[in-house]
């Protein structure tokens, strides 16, 4: 699952399919415009990438952008260097 988010609001939530190998290159150029497209007038944005079939939570989302309202299961980035 793909979900895009702008502004705290939930702007898409597009599920992942299989692909023919043939085609994967075009589909995923088409999902990212599309993605791009939904998300472009916000500043403020995030996209992030479910994988259902996984188990850990720590391993089932990926995330990126710039904010993190709203997200699924959002978790804790340590700014600083110190790991303590």
């Amino acid at each position: 699952m793909i979900r895009g988010y702008a502004d705290g609001e939930i702007v898409f939530e597009d599920p992942i399919t299989l692909v023919d190998a043939g085609q994967l290159d075009q589909t995923i150029k088409d999902a990212a415009d599309r993605h791009i497209a939904a998300l472009q007038e916000s500043s403020l944005h995030m996209i992030e990438i479910e994988f259902l079939d996984e188990l850990d939570p720590r391993e089932r989302f990926f995330r990126f952008g710039s904010d993190p309202r709203l997200m699924r299961r959002p978790m804790l980035i340590r700014l600083n260097a110190d790991p303590s």
